[in-house]
């Protein structure tokens, strides 16, 4: 049996019940931290510029656009939402892989359950299992990826159509074929870092990966070598290593487990960096007061996050320097800070062509020092082993709450977070799923 064929059999005949209830727990959490981001982004100018071409082809209205009052259909509505849910970078991360799996499934799955009955506790499962199958797949002992590949994306559309297929009820056949059909659409480069198209991956993944689903339903056939063939995905987009141990102890643990949820809206391996200059911030270190600033990091972080001069908002994003510049001149690291008046406050530009980076190759990635040397000659350094919202130093229920009100402030009333809020906790409850969906639609 060919591993496409093996991994839709494990999919066909999963359960909801094969689900530990703690396991469920996080993907609930995920639910909270994905819609939140989502929120947060929904009126970005990248989102309105896609609506603005979409809006001229759009189909029925068919399924919710999360933050605003109008229906797209749910091929489109699920492209626009995987937009605003990563064009802040405050979506989800793997602890171990570092890939973003909740942002593109969750907006297939919400788009799917408006044009198809699932119920909350379905959603949950799909959910599951979709970010099993993405971060399976990304397993380095699978392969070895190419770099210029996104990991996010180039797997994403794999784990949306799973979830999908999952979510549907269909049969091991179509699920099969709902892969292969994914895996032909596969993409994602790193080079769009920086830019809007970073996200349209993630709004493309979710598309894609529904439209494979949808079509297998309907006996659309795929490749049931898409994965591991000679000329499939791995080979495609890598190198194959062990290809079996995309299954191996398959329903043991579980990928989602290793989520974990961002507290600062920028690229995940410059936290650590960013912990170190808030800390020094409390400990009285002003930004004028400091001469220079050197930051020692993992080299993953020089390589996703060195850009020395950042253009603008998505660029700030992945650069450590700015990161590090604004922590230390405003003792906060939200979306605002990322914004073109903080980009070019002379402060943080002063700061920002004042910071190094040093490659430290026996660090962790989610491990930083920062040593700032002061204008009165004292270095002070602040090291910090594991960034916060990792695995070590968790976000609790309530701190991914208040990050969600946050983020949904300016676009839903208290008492529609609320309610959001309550619905996704309670989401294994819900007979109908796209319940969450109209939780999500702003009133104006």
């Amino acid at each position: 049996m060919t591993i496409t064929r093996r991994l839709a059999q494990l999919l066909s005949t999963s359960s909801a019940s094969d689900i530990p209830p703690h396991v469920f727990h996080q993907a609930k959490r995920s639910v909270l931290n994905w819609l939140g981001a989502a929120l947060g982004g929904c009126r970005d100018e990248s989102v309105g510029y896609a609506l603005a071409m979409i809006g001229e082809f759009a189909g029925p209205r068919q399924a919710t656009l999360i933050g605003h009052a109008l229906r797209l259909d749910a091929l489109n509505a699920a492209l626009l939402n995987g937009i605003s849910s990563n064009i802040l970078d405050f979506d989800d991360t793997h602890a171990r892989i570092v890939v973003h799996p909740t942002a593109s499934i969750g907006c297939a799955l919400l788009a799917l359950s408006e044009v198809r009955p699932i119920s909350g506790r379905d959603f949950l499962h799909a959910l599951v299992l979709g970010i099993e199958v993405e971060c399976r797949l990304l397993d380095p002992r699978v392969a070895d990826y190419k770099f210029a590949w996104s990991p996010t994306t180039s797997v994403a559309a794999l784990g949306c159509a799973a979830a999908c297929a999952r979510a549907m009820g269909l049969s091991e056949q179509q699920i099969a074929w709902a892969l292969g059909i994914a895996a032909t659409q596969a993409s994602g480069l790193r080079e769009t870092g920086g830019t809007m198209s970073k996200a349209f991956n993630a709004g493309q993944a979710s598309r894609c990966g529904l439209a494979a689903a949808l079509l297998a339903a309907r006996d659309f056939t795929g490749s049931e070598t898409a994965l591991e063939g000679p000329n499939g995905f791995i080979a495609a987009f890598g190198e194959a290593r062990n290809v079996d141990a995309v299954v191996d102890g398959w329903g043991s643990t579980y990928q989602i487990e290793m989520n974990t949820f961002k507290p600062f809206p920028c690229g995940i391996v410059t936290h650590a960096a960013i912990d170190a200059c808030l800390e020094l911030y409390r400990q009285g270190v002003r930004g004028e007061t400091v001469r220079s600033v050197q930051l020692n990091v993992h080299p993953v972080v020089a390589r996703l996050t060195g850009r020395e001069n950042p253009a603008g908002p998505l660029e700030a994003k992945l650069s450590v320097g700015h990161t590090a510049a604004a922590a230390l001149v405003y003792g906060r690291l939200g979306v605002k800070e990322f914004s073109p008046a903080c980009i070019a406050d002379p402060r943080v530009v002063r700061l920002r062509e004042r910071t190094s980076v040093v490659v430290e190759q026996r660090y962790a990635t989610d491990e930083a020092e920062v040593a700032v040397t002061l204008v009165d000659g004292r270095v002070l350094t602040q090291h910090v082993e594991h960034a916060v919202g990792g695995l070590e130093r968790p976000m609790t229920d309530a701190s991914i709450e208040e990050k969600l009100r946050g983020l949904a402030g300016d676009i839903l009333t208290d008492a529609q977070t609320s309610e959001l809020i309550a619905r996704a906790w309670s989401l294994e409850k819900l007979d109908d799923a796209s319940a969450l969906a109209g939780a999500c639609a702003s009133r104006s």
